[in-house]
Protein backbone atom coordinates (compact mmCIF):
# COMPACT_ATOMS: atom_id res chain seq x y z
CA UNK A 1 0.00 0.00 0.00
CA UNK A 2 2.59 2.47 0.91
CA UNK A 3 4.69 1.74 -2.13
CA UNK A 4 1.93 2.37 -4.71
CA UNK A 5 1.18 5.59 -2.63
CA UNK A 6 4.59 6.96 -2.97
CA UNK A 7 4.51 5.89 -6.95
CA UNK A 8 1.43 7.79 -6.97
CA UNK A 9 3.31 11.06 -5.63
CA UNK A 10 6.53 10.88 -7.49
CA UNK A 11 4.10 10.53 -10.70
CA UNK A 12 2.19 13.87 -9.62
CA UNK A 13 5.50 15.28 -9.04
CA UNK A 14 6.85 14.81 -12.53
CA UNK A 15 3.86 15.47 -13.87
CA UNK A 16 3.70 18.93 -12.43
CA UNK A 17 7.82 19.74 -13.31
CA UNK A 18 6.33 18.09 -16.66
CA UNK A 19 3.63 21.33 -16.38
CA UNK A 20 6.09 23.89 -15.32
CA UNK A 21 9.03 23.67 -17.95
CA UNK A 22 6.51 25.25 -20.95
CA UNK A 23 5.54 27.80 -18.18
CA UNK A 24 9.06 28.61 -17.46
CA UNK A 25 10.07 28.44 -21.51
CA UNK A 26 7.01 31.02 -22.46
CA UNK A 27 8.49 33.50 -19.69
CA UNK A 28 11.94 32.75 -21.00
CA UNK A 29 10.68 33.98 -24.93
CA UNK A 30 8.75 36.93 -23.34
CA UNK A 31 11.49 38.33 -22.00
CA UNK A 32 13.92 38.18 -25.00
CA UNK A 33 11.34 39.56 -26.61
CA UNK A 34 10.51 42.08 -24.51
CA UNK A 35 14.48 43.20 -24.33
CA UNK A 36 14.16 43.11 -27.80
CA UNK A 37 11.22 45.54 -28.02
CA UNK A 38 12.63 47.96 -25.98
CA UNK A 39 16.31 48.32 -27.69
CA UNK A 40 17.38 48.92 -31.13
CA UNK A 41 20.20 45.63 -32.19
CA UNK A 42 21.71 45.40 -35.02
CA UNK A 43 21.94 41.97 -36.33
CA UNK A 44 23.88 41.80 -39.53
CA UNK A 45 21.82 43.16 -42.25
CA UNK A 46 18.46 42.71 -39.92
CA UNK A 47 17.48 45.69 -37.62
CA UNK A 48 15.14 45.54 -35.07
CA UNK A 49 13.30 48.75 -34.91
CA UNK A 50 11.10 49.75 -32.40
CA UNK A 51 7.89 51.79 -33.32
CA UNK A 52 6.49 54.03 -30.61
CA UNK A 53 3.88 55.79 -32.81
CA UNK A 54 1.04 53.70 -34.72
CA UNK A 55 1.39 55.28 -37.79
CA UNK A 56 4.59 54.07 -38.49
CA UNK A 57 6.40 51.66 -41.19
CA UNK A 58 5.22 48.24 -40.15
CA UNK A 59 2.56 48.57 -43.11
CA UNK A 60 -1.12 49.40 -43.05
CA UNK A 61 -2.45 45.65 -43.44
CA UNK A 62 -0.22 44.53 -40.21
CA UNK A 63 -1.65 47.88 -38.50
CA UNK A 64 -5.31 47.19 -39.43
CA UNK A 65 -5.09 43.79 -38.17
CA UNK A 66 -3.71 45.16 -34.94
CA UNK A 67 -6.48 47.72 -34.29
CA UNK A 68 -8.69 44.81 -34.99
CA UNK A 69 -7.55 43.07 -32.51
CA UNK A 70 -7.67 45.86 -30.12
CA UNK A 71 -11.32 46.90 -30.81
CA UNK A 72 -11.80 43.02 -30.19
CA UNK A 73 -10.10 42.51 -27.02
CA UNK A 74 -11.97 46.29 -25.68
CA UNK A 75 -15.28 45.01 -26.30
CA UNK A 76 -14.81 41.52 -25.34
CA UNK A 77 -15.63 39.96 -28.97
CA UNK A 78 -14.13 36.42 -28.80
CA UNK A 79 -15.51 35.55 -32.60
CA UNK A 80 -13.73 38.99 -33.75
CA UNK A 81 -10.55 37.64 -32.21
CA UNK A 82 -10.95 34.15 -33.31
CA UNK A 83 -11.20 35.08 -36.90
CA UNK A 84 -7.50 37.19 -36.64
CA UNK A 85 -5.50 34.01 -35.41
CA UNK A 86 -3.53 31.88 -38.07
CA UNK A 87 -4.64 28.23 -39.78
CA UNK A 88 -2.22 26.82 -37.93
CA UNK A 89 -1.77 26.16 -34.07
CA UNK A 90 -1.48 29.55 -31.97
CA UNK A 91 0.74 30.13 -28.96
CA UNK A 92 -1.83 31.35 -26.21
CA UNK A 93 -0.13 32.01 -22.49
CA UNK A 94 -2.53 34.68 -20.82
CA UNK A 95 -2.81 35.86 -17.62
CA UNK A 96 -5.59 35.28 -15.78
CA UNK A 97 -6.01 31.91 -17.56
CA UNK A 98 -2.58 30.25 -16.40
CA UNK A 99 -4.26 26.87 -16.74
CA UNK A 100 -4.67 27.69 -20.31
CA UNK A 101 -1.44 28.30 -21.59
CA UNK A 102 0.11 26.11 -24.44
CA UNK A 103 -0.45 25.72 -28.45
CA UNK A 104 -4.59 25.67 -29.46
CA UNK A 105 -6.46 25.58 -32.96
CA UNK A 106 -8.34 28.35 -33.23
CA UNK A 107 -11.57 26.72 -31.98
CA UNK A 108 -10.12 25.94 -28.97
CA UNK A 109 -9.13 29.42 -28.61
CA UNK A 110 -12.63 30.63 -29.50
CA UNK A 111 -13.80 28.88 -26.40
CA UNK A 112 -10.77 30.24 -24.18
CA UNK A 113 -11.56 33.87 -24.97
CA UNK A 114 -15.52 33.27 -24.24
CA UNK A 115 -14.25 31.68 -21.11
CA UNK A 116 -11.89 34.73 -20.04
CA UNK A 117 -14.45 37.56 -21.38
CA UNK A 118 -16.90 35.84 -19.05
CA UNK A 119 -15.10 35.79 -15.85
CA UNK A 120 -13.06 39.45 -16.63
CA UNK A 121 -13.99 42.63 -17.56
CA UNK A 122 -11.62 44.68 -19.76
CA UNK A 123 -11.39 47.77 -18.57
CA UNK A 124 -8.75 49.23 -20.97
CA UNK A 125 -6.06 47.23 -23.67
CA UNK A 126 -4.29 49.62 -25.95
CA UNK A 127 -1.13 48.19 -28.61
CA UNK A 128 1.95 50.79 -27.32
CA UNK A 129 4.44 50.06 -30.09
CA UNK A 130 4.72 47.68 -32.76
CA UNK A 131 7.85 46.63 -34.77
CA UNK A 132 9.53 44.02 -37.11
CA UNK A 133 12.90 42.17 -37.07
CA UNK A 134 12.94 41.64 -40.69
CA UNK A 135 13.27 43.87 -43.84
CA UNK A 136 11.00 42.45 -45.50
CA UNK A 137 8.15 42.20 -42.93
CA UNK A 138 6.65 38.71 -42.90
CA UNK A 139 6.53 38.47 -38.89
CA UNK A 140 5.57 41.99 -36.95
CA UNK A 141 5.32 42.64 -33.17
CA UNK A 142 2.97 44.48 -31.31
CA UNK A 143 3.07 45.30 -27.51
CA UNK A 144 -0.50 46.39 -26.03
CA UNK A 145 -1.14 47.42 -21.99
CA UNK A 146 -4.09 46.12 -20.59
CA UNK A 147 -6.03 46.66 -17.07
CA UNK A 148 -9.32 44.32 -16.06
CA UNK A 149 -10.97 43.12 -13.16
CA UNK A 150 -11.62 39.99 -12.04
CA UNK A 151 -15.11 38.96 -12.20
CA UNK A 152 -14.76 36.77 -8.73
CA UNK A 153 -13.02 39.99 -6.74
CA UNK A 154 -12.41 43.56 -7.08
CA UNK A 155 -9.22 43.82 -7.81
CA UNK A 156 -7.36 45.66 -10.31
CA UNK A 157 -5.15 43.68 -12.75
CA UNK A 158 -2.59 45.52 -14.88
CA UNK A 159 -0.21 43.38 -17.76
CA UNK A 160 1.54 43.50 -21.23
CA UNK A 161 -0.11 41.64 -23.59
CA UNK A 162 2.72 40.54 -26.39
CA UNK A 163 1.38 40.09 -30.25
CA UNK A 164 2.89 38.66 -33.32
CA UNK A 165 1.50 38.38 -36.56
CA UNK A 166 2.66 36.37 -39.25
CA UNK A 167 1.70 36.42 -43.24
CA UNK A 168 -0.11 33.75 -44.70
CA UNK A 169 -1.50 33.81 -48.00
CA UNK A 170 -3.70 37.81 -48.36
CA UNK A 171 -3.61 38.23 -44.57
CA UNK A 172 -1.95 38.70 -41.15
CA UNK A 173 -2.89 36.29 -38.64
CA UNK A 174 -1.97 36.12 -35.03
CA UNK A 175 0.81 33.47 -34.35
CA UNK A 176 1.40 33.88 -30.62
CA UNK A 177 -0.16 35.97 -27.71
CA UNK A 178 1.45 36.13 -24.54
CA UNK A 179 1.27 38.17 -21.21
CA UNK A 180 3.37 39.33 -18.49
CA UNK A 181 3.38 40.83 -15.41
Amino acid sequence: MSCALTAERRAEAVRKCLLFIPRLWGRFTTLVVALLAVSTVSLGQDVVRVIDTPNMSIGEEPLRAFKTVEKAWRSGNAQALADLLSGSRVYVEIRGIEDMSGYFTRPQILYIFKDMFASMKQLNFSFVRYYSREKEGSRVYGIAQRSYKNNRGNKLYRDTVYFTLVKEESRWAVVEIKSTW
